[in-house]
């Protein structure tokens, strides 16, 4: 295995990737909405003491937003309001809609499913572990690398499972216990600090594959770069940046291509594709690694004949009820086997997430086995 990798300059600086007041007009919508129905649709005669203790719930989301945007509290304050967003805002949202038409009996009832279900998300949805396994035809994959079994590990926000050290070590025994050929990290190993790492270092060192461990920086990555960086080198991880590096089976070879965070706004682009291609020969079989999926139509189906893309970052939105997830909102890809022009993407739902909350979007890990020809 050869490496041709750099730390580009730009790379080395902190960024912060959160633009929070982008939420600052759909949770006013959502919460002002809520009381609006509330006061004059289901409860339209209280008095006026009443109709203020319905807007106390809006008070606590808004005032937690304001601490999010204006950067007080750090992930606790986060944390605290996207917990009142799930369990606040949401059921109270749910309870109107169902109480306005039907009753306040029925709008108690359905929002208080929804209560259910949210905390059976916060306290083991996120981790209930998955292996997804996939098996992918490719006519011109090299004979050699016929049933090559490639293990996609994603978003682990590791900094989340602090207090839940055993979800990782039950995760990198589950991992190694697959016997991949190789292993795949793309991207947002922290939350915020590479201090998040330490108390797993050992942990994740142990993740084993025949031909090693190749990783990409996620947009998460860049709040430390450079310990996120020194760490990943720590743990045996062949870390990719704007580079690629060579597998080799016999006389075949097949390239895999790593870059650095491309995608959509808020999160700064700072991949060079063309850069990461230098070298790699035009007819070779190619494993692209890219963070966010909206850069496969955003560069790669125009620009390459890269065959297979392998993605994560949006977390199948951490809510997934059959085909819906508000992830789609403002992701065209969120989850699985995309394919056009003969080429594929797979977006995996990841490990973790800044939030523990997982309900449907189970945490996953992807086996995946690539074949040329129908078995």
């Amino acid at each position: 295995m050869r490496n041709n990798s750099t730390i580009s300059e730009r790379s080395q600086n902190k960024s912060n990737p959160y633009k929070m007041w982008l939420l600052t007009p759909p949770v006013i919508l959502v919460t002002v909405i809520s009381d609006i129905i509330i006061w004059n649709g289901v409860f339209p005669s209280l008095d006026l003491t009443w109709k203020w203790m319905v807007c106390l719930p809006t008070a606590i989301i808004l005032c937690l937003m304001v601490a999010v945007i204006s950067g007080h509290g750090g992930n606790r304050s986060l944390q605290l309001f996207i917990g009142s967003l799930l369990f606040l805002a949401v059921p109270k949202l749910v309870f109107s809609v169902f109480a306005w038409p039907f009753g306040w009996v029925c709008g108690l009832i359905v929002s208080a499913i929804v209560i259910i279900l949210f905390t059976y998300a916060t306290t083991y949805g996120w981790l209930k572990l998955t292996v997804k396994k996939e098996d992918w035809v490719f006519p011109d994959l090299p004979d050699a690398f016929d049933g090559y079994r490639i293990l996609q590990i994603s978003d682990f926000h590791i900094g989340t499972f602090a207090n839940h050290p055993e979800f990782i070590e039950k995760m990198v025994t589950t991992a190694n216990s697959l016997n991949a050929d190789l292993i795949v990290f793309t991207g947002d190993l922290i939350n915020t600090s590479v201090s998040e790492i330490k108390p797993f270092t050992q942990m994740l060192s142990q993740l084993k594959a025949k031909d090693g461990k190749l990783s990409i920086m996620g947009n998460h990555d860049y709040m430390d770069t450079q310990n996120v960086v020194r760490a990943e080198k720590e743990m045996g991880w062949n870390l990719l940046m704007d580079s690629h590096t060579e597998m080799h089976k016999g006389q075949h070879t097949i390239y895999v291509i790593g870059v650095e965070h491309t995608g959509k706004p808020p999160f700064e682009s700072r991949g060079n594709l063309k850069q990461a291609l230098a070298g790699v020969p035009n007819d070779a079989f190619k494993i692209l690694l890219t963070h966010d999926p909206s850069h496969w139509r955003m560069e790669v189906l125009d620009t390459t004949d890269i065959q297979l893309s392998l993605s994560g970052h949006t977390h199948g939105g951490q809510l997934k009820i059959g085909w819906f997830s508000p992830a789609g909102l403002i992701c065209r890809e969120i989850a699985g086997i995309y394919t056009q022009q003969g080429r594929m993407l797979y977006v995996s739902m990841g490990v973790g997430g800044r939030i523990p909350f997982r309900l449907g979007a189970w945490p996953e890990i992807n086996l995946l086995t690539l074949r040329n020809k129908l078995s």
